[in-house]
């Protein structure tokens, strides 16, 4: 019973570092266009956000069972792809609209058929 305790832990501890992941990921995004230094938010977020993923693992590795960080892999992975499908979603800039065209009909406009 305490191995399921152990890897539930890891599962919501990976799920939680997802959740930052994401949501940091996102945040950066939105602020990168109006940054007066766009290259120093964007490594300095990347760095962040894998110091935080790297110190949850590292503080769950420290624990000997291999089985919590596969869990916290799982965990992970689940939030990490509902999170990026719900704001690619919501958010109307990672859609297409109507009216753009195709990359293949702008590099080759005459090949419409």
């Amino acid at each position: 019973m305490n191995e399921w305790v152990a890897m539930t832990g890891g599962f919501l501890a990976g799920a939680a570092a997802a959740v930052f992941f994401v949501a940091s990921l996102w945040w950066t995004t939105v602020r990168l266009p109006a940054s007066r230094q766009p290259w120093l938010l964007l490594c300095g977020s990347a760095l962040l956000r894998m110091a935080v993923v790297l110190g949850v693992l590292a503080m769950l590795a420290r624990s000997g069972d291999w089985r919590i960080l596969v869990a916290a892999a799982m965990g992970f992975a689940l939030i990490r792809t509902v999170g990026v499908c719900t704001i690619a979603q919501r958010d109307t800039s990672f859609q297409l609209s109507a009216t753009q065209t195709s990359p293949a009909k702008t590099l080759h406009p005459g090949s419409e058929r």
